[in-house]
């Protein structure tokens, strides 16, 4: 019997996703699919229901706009998702279904990986003044990851009270929110800035030579597509139990990523 993964969220029959966990699936003999579907937020609870009834979806991953709104749709969360206040890995028990987050692993893999600290600055995120533009689901994981390691964290956002409510979860006191009219100041005084939105944020001229810009959207950067890469690995590990095929995945994104801009 072919089991699923479902993908949901908005704008998905773009992602990249699909193809290097169905490389992935098929690395190890799995039988199993990895399906994209549009969800309108209206619609999410249906799924979830779905899901829950259907013993032939092992889980999803979910993406923008739900990784919030998923959580009290769940039986059961893992404590790091709990923390995060953010969901974008859901397997099943039995007809439980449990959230996690492998957002915060992928972020700091991938920001290891591309942006690597020299020795003596205390590791990923060590001795940075970090700026993160946007306060929703991925946001929450880079805060997360970020925390416990930064000297100051700001958030961004267009909506000051998401960006104070962000803060307030993750115990963030040094930096804190930030409106959108104050942004371009703020990004000056950043080390590392993160555009976890779906726009070009910030303008390109506003960031001078010392300072790294990590942006999430994988089919504009490579942080962007590592960060996919690890959090999807992880996912996989949770669904599966197995170790993933890290370099069939790897190589099947680079490959989908390269077709997309060519």
């Amino acid at each position: 019997m072919t089991s699923t993964i479902l993908l949901l969220g908005d704008h998905v029959s773009s992602s990249l996703s699909p193809g290097f966990q169905h490389a992935a699936f098929m690395a190890l003999g799995i039988d199993c699919t990895y399906v994209a579907r549009e969800v309108p937020p209206a619609g999410l609870a249906a799924v979830i229901d779905e899901i829950r009834a259907d013993a032939r979806i092992l889980g999803a991953n979910i993406t923008i706009p739900h990784k919030e709104t998923v959580i009290p749709l769940l039986d059961d969360l893992d404590p790091l998702a709990r923390r995060v206040g953010a969901v974008n890995t859901i397997s099943r028990q039995g007809t439980r279904l449990k959230g996690w987050n492998t957002d915060v692993e992928g972020f700091l893999r991938a920001l290891d990986e591309q942006f690597p600290s020299p020795a003596g600055e205390g590791g990923q995120g060590g001795g940075r003044h970090i700026a993160i533009i946007g306060a929703g689901g991925a946001a929450r994981a880079v805060a997360a990851a970020l925390q416990p390691t930064a000297e100051r964290i700001w958030v961004i956002a267009r909506h000051p009270d998401q960006a104070r409510r962000l803060c307030a979860d993750l115990d963030i006191v040094r930096g804190g929110p930030v409106g959108m009219d104050n942004m371009r100041e703020t990004v000056a005084g950043a080390d590392l800035v993160v555009n976890a939105t779906p726009t070009d944020l910030p303008p390109g001229d506003w960031l001078r030579a010392d300072q790294r810009l990590f942006d999430l959207r994988s089919r504009r950067s490579a942080e962007g597509r590592a960060m996919l890469l690890y959090q999807g690995a992880a996912s996989f590990e949770i669904w599966t139990g197995r170790p993933a095929p890290l370099l069939v995945m790897r190589t099947t994104l680079e490959r989908s990523a390269q077709s997309v801009s060519a």
